[in-house]
């Protein structure tokens, strides 16, 4: 078929919708039997909308090029069927080889008769594919726009893990549009190590099946990461296997962050911003199991601010806040790593030094001393006071409670504030401590 018969083939759809209409490009007329079994003659004025069946006369030396030419215009979807007379088995092997969809003789009634009523029988079954397929597409738009319209992120993804669908919001997200998601692995859209973790997940839900939530970090379109919660569902077939994964995601950074300011407020003095008495007692807790199943000893401290009525007396309240605030962070600031330091109540802290032995623990609370006594020099404290006593206690967790650590180290503290202030006191020993005295 040349250029110029292709394109003056008819285009279009037969005015009288026939479903088997005759074509031939060198206006060869339809053949009487045809005619008579129903096959039309086309007046083609719009490209068919329904499935249509063209009967082509071919002859056999053009059999190759004449069907390559017969596909690219009438499209792949077009039932075509080849008419010649007297075909061998060979002639309709190639035929249907190279693409047609079957072959008739228009000379024999017994062929046409039987080619036809196949041909009826396909493009019925085409047609309900058709009406299929728009009906699945109408509702393929129409879920699309539904979740086009929901806030959360919402994605699909098939067994192989490439992303097959998406909403708006799951796009803007993650920064791209839905064409630059779907047709997309995990690990094109995300940065590798959070592709690894959601990659791993998926692979166990299609392994398993049913529902999946679990939380985890997303790279917002921003480039900053915000915690989320996936809840993934196993799309299931008729036959009960896995096909795919829907998934959606719940933005939880506020929460997050909300649940940080909270941990933080019920562990921290709203006043100094010093860990609270409860929170001291949990990690000492933590840190006495520790040192017990080691056969280690502690150290315990309590610190108490020198004349602090005094300071609250001729300074005011506010200013004696302001004190405590000023100590508090010294004290954090000197106390050294791994140590903890907590305010108790009132100008009193509690003190508890890990891995070191009394003597180290001594250096650390005179350090502790003497920056805050150099931190108040500068300030109207100077003048009342500025100073704070230490009493300090061994502790072996094997042997006592910490209660009774911190009640000897009470006694030393009181022992410090009546000798003079600004020192440090020892107490007794009752394990493998034995220096007591003053700083």
């Amino acid at each position: 078929m040349s250029s110029t018969e292709q394109s003056s083939m008819p285009q279009g759809n037969a005015k009288d919708h026939s479903e088997i209409v005759w074509l031939a490009v060198d206006g060869r007329p339809i053949p009487p039997l045809l005619a008579d079994m129903g096959v039309a003659a086309p007046a083609f004025v719009e490209i068919p909308k329904k499935p249509v069946a063209y009967v082509v006369p071919v002859a056999e030396e053009r059999l190759g090029s004449a069907v390559r030419e017969l596909r690219l215009a009438l499209g792949e979807h077009a039932y075509l069927i080849l008419a010649s007379e007297k075909l061998s088995f060979g002639w309709i092997e190639r035929a249907i080889a190279l693409g047609a969809d079957d072959v008739i003789d228009p000379t024999s009634p017994k062929d046409v008769g039987v080619c036809l009523a196949r041909t009826r029988r396909a493009l019925e079954r085409a047609r309900g594919a058709q009406q299929e397929q728009a009906h699945l597409a109408i509702e393929r738009d129409y879920l699309q726009a539904c979740i086009d319209n929901l806030p959360a992120p919402i994605f699909f993804k098939n067994a192989e893990g490439l992303y097959v669908g998406c909403n708006v919001a799951f796009a803007a997200f993650i920064g791209r549009s839905p064409d630059g998601v779907v047709g997309h692995s995990v690990f094109e859209v995300a940065p590798e190590a959070l592709a690894n973790r959601y990659q791993a997940a998926d692979d166990e839900l299609l392994q398993s099946g049913g529902t999946q939530v679990y939380e985890s970090e997303v790279c917002h379109s921003g480039g900053v990461r915000r915690h989320v919660v996936f809840h993934k569902a196993a799309i299931q077939s008729g036959d009960g296997r896995v096909r795919g994964i829907a998934g959606a995601i719940l933005d939880i950074t506020e929460r997050k962050m909300l649940e940080a300011r909270l941990i933080e407020a019920a562990e921290r003095d709203p006043l100094t911003n010093a860990y609270n008495r409860r929170k001291f007692f949990d990690l000492a807790e933590q840190l006495a199991q520790e040192a017990r199943r080691a056969n280690r000893s502690l150290v315990v401290a309590v610190l108490d601010v020198d004349q602090f009525k005094l300071i609250n007396d001729r300074l005011g309240h506010a200013e004696g806040d302001n004190a405590l605030r000023m100590i508090a962070s010294t004290l954090e600031a000197t106390i050294g790593e791994g140590n903890v330091i907590a305010r108790a109540g009132g100008e009193e802290f509690y003190a508890l030094f890990t891995g070191c032995s009394m003597d180290e623990a001594v250096e650390a609370a005179d350090r502790m001393r003497a920056e805050v006594e150099r931190a108040c020099v500068d300030t109207a404290l100077a003048a009342v006071a500025g100073t704070i006593s230490i009493g300090l206690a061994g502790f072996r967790p094997s042997e006592e409670e910490l209660d009774e650590a911190l009640k000897r180290a009470d006694d030393a503290l009181y022992r410090a504030k009546s000798s003079g202030r600004n020192r440090i006191c020892i107490a007794d020993s009752r394990s493998s401590f034995v220096t007591s005295g003053t700083v």
